[in-house]
């Protein structure tokens, strides 16, 4: 296989990126050429229709387009090109199918009946000599989830194996022998719904079958020497990457931050997680900025890729030039390492290549093709690629006063470096050779380092506009970042993705093991509030006489008033919401009396029909 094992300066650059089928993709695919297959779906008279759509490695020529007439479950390629389909079940289908397209892309070369009606979208692989693996959940007298595994021979003329396993199978991938492995979700022996990894040899015979803690909806993948290496959404909003040993036992484990929606393993096991969030998301080597579409006003989401290496180093997370819409990419990696990527394009979306398809718009699909050796020269990075807000991370507009952090690379010292201030002196705007302007206008640094940098938005920026948000260290600049300004972006500090930085009555930390007890008073400390009164200069501190938010806010929770029952707004009794004394001028406390809702999820602070993301408090008893 051309892939070799990354090395720390693995970097992929884009060789070319150009508009797509506009049709809602499914699914994405690749044979050993690099050539893409893509299997999209259209909706007409209320019937899914599906088109398979083949694309030259250069991705100039539409090779052929299959419009199936009819709809399709689950696709695979083998590495000659050849290309299987499950038909979606009609309602007279006593079996389900798999089916060979033809070689030119005119119907099919063979349609075959597996003996049994998938009862849910089926996993399917195919090897080198064109044998068809798939497996399927089928109802075992209705009660107990049960699948089977099916191998087909090349010509469709025969079964070669049928074996029965529990779960409920997911995905599939085959190693060199020809053993699969099959990913899904089943009932523990506790009783719990969790994840599986089995293994069946090449001859049908039964292998391992492991339960797998972490991660539901999982993808298994296997490199060309046989390693195997399983991708799922673990509690949370992290992906996973789990490295399996010979007896089906994770071994190595990864975290990747954010929704990871796809997942890709190349033949020397380099793997590709792709996520969406709209999120600062940590960075190495990013192909692009994180986008800010001010029609979404407060927050925007972003197409991130991971890759990480056999050992679980970190080669790269960059943004997917172009990318927006939570729920995609389509990711696949030819046998050589080239990345395949197929997406919701964003307002920022400029073709390198015109395709084979007419130019699109935002919200259409584009198709990218990546390597580590794109052009054959270095590709072109963003230093300064994020910006969001302090307290909970979040990207969107930003606001006068508000404590913004910036995200990239080459930003500061390796070295974090904090700065400490007391009365009457400010935060400073250079502080170990970093400086940021919005509009030239130097803001007051709180932190800096490579990988981000905290400060505190100028007072001066103009809601309604953009402002320019530039960065230089050393003396040498970044690239800059256009960030819409409104009047005010709530959020509260975090301490993770759920509950508050809050203190108790007794200025002690809310936690699990300290919780707040019901009826009493907690605080809890936000930025992006709008402006106060009087004014304070950029970078000082809080001190006497207390200045005041010029907008009114308050504190509420949302409580469900049954599993599918309306949502009712639960007010907080608030004692005191405004600056916060001692701290930069942009931070505010808020006390609030914490009530024993019975199933509120979240409280949020609100300023009229503005609201922060929402957030948790530790209670005594619940």
């Amino acid at each position: 296989m051309g892939a070799a094992a990354a090395t720390p300066t693995f970097q992929l650059g884009v060789n070319y990126s150009e508009w797509l089928i506009p049709a809602s993709g499914t699914q994405l695919a690749t044979d050993s050429t690099g050539a893409a297959y893509f299997l999209s779906n259209t909706l007409q008279s209320n019937i899914v229709l599906s088109t398979v759509t083949k694309l030259s490695p250069d991705g100039k020529t539409l090779v052929w387009q299959n419009q199936l007439g009819f709809g399709v479950s689950a696709m695979t390629v083998d590495p000659n090109g050849g290309v299987y389909v499950v038909p979606m079940p009609q309602q007279s289908d006593t079996t389900g199918y798999v089916a060979k397209l033809s070689a030119t892309g005119t119907g099919l070369a063979w349609k075959t009946p597996l003996g049994f009606p998938p009862a849910a979208p089926p996993a399917m692989a195919a090897d080198s000599q064109g044998r068809v693996y798939l497996a399927a959940q089928y109802a075992l007298n209705y009660i107990t989830p049960a699948a089977y595994v099916v191998r087909l021979n090349a010509s469709g003329s025969a079964i070669d194996f049928t074996t029965s396993l529990g779960g409920q199978p997911i995905s599939m991938a085959l190693d060199p022998s020809g053993a699969a492995y099959i990913a899904g979700t089943t009932i523990s022996t506790e009783g719990a719904t969790t994840s599986f990894l089995a293994k069946v040899a090449s001859d049908g015979t039964a292998g391992y079958y492991t339960f797998i803690p972490d991660g539901l909806s999982l993808t298994v993948a296997v490199d060309a020497n046989g390693n195997v290496t399983l991708f799922g959404q673990s509690t949370g909003i992290s992906g996973v990457v789990q490295r399996i040993d010979s007896s089906g036992t994770p071994t190595l484990q990864t975290t990747v931050p954010g929704a990871a929606v796809s997942f890709a393993l190349d033949a020397a096991g380099n793997a590709y997680v792709a996520a969406a969030t709209n999120q600062l998301y940590p960075l190495k080597n990013s192909l692009a900025t994180c986008l800010f579409d001010p029609a979404t006003i407060l927050s925007s989401y972003s197409e991130l890729l991971n890759v990480i290496a056999p050992d679980g180093t970190l080669l790269q997370a960059t943004y997917i030039p172009g990318g927006d819409n939570l729920g995609s990419p389509l990711l696949a990696v030819t046998p050589s390492g080239t990345v395949l990527v197929a997406a919701i394009a964003g307002p920022a979306f400029t073709p390198t290549q015109a395709g084979p398809f007419p130019a699109g718009t935002t919200g259409s699909m584009f198709f990218s093709n990546l390597s580590s050796s794109a052009s054959n020269s270095p590709a072109p990075t963003y230093s300064l690629a994020c910006a969001g807000s302090s307290a909970s991370f979040d990207i969107g507009s930003i606001s006068p006063g508000e404590l913004i952090t910036l995200f990239g690379n080459a930003l500061g010292p390796q070295q974090g470096v904090q700065a400490f201030v007391v009365p009457p002196n400010v935060y400073p705007t250079k502080m170990a050779n970093v400086q940021v302007t919005f509009d030239g206008t130097p803001a007051p640094l709180l932190w800096v380092q490579d990988a981000q940098i905290n400060l505190v938005a100028p007072w001066s920026l103009t809601p309604g506009q953009n402002t320019q948000v530039c960065a230089s260290y050393n003396g040498a600049n970044t690239n800059c970042l256009t960030l819409p300004v409104v009047q005010a972006t709530p959020a509260v500090f975090m301490v993770d993705d759920r509950y508050a930085a809050a203190l108790n009555q007794d200025g002690s930390l809310n936690s699990a093991d300290n919780p707040a007890a019901p009826g009493s008073i907690v605080s809890v400390f936000a930025t992006g509030l709008g402006p106060i009164t009087p004014s304070q200069p950029d970078g000082s501190l809080i001190g006497l006489p207390l200045p005041v938010n010029a907008l009114t806010f308050g504190v509420e929770a949302i409580e469900d008033l049954g599993p599918s029952g309306p949502q009712i707004d639960l007010p907080f009794e608030v004692l005191y919401a405004g600056p916060a004394p001692t701290l930069v001028a942009g931070v505010s406390q808020i006390n609030f009396r914490i009530e024993p809702y019975v199933s509120y999820a979240a409280i949020y602070v609100y300023m009229g029909s503005t609201f922060s993301p929402g957030f948790s408090i530790y209670l005594a008893g619940q």
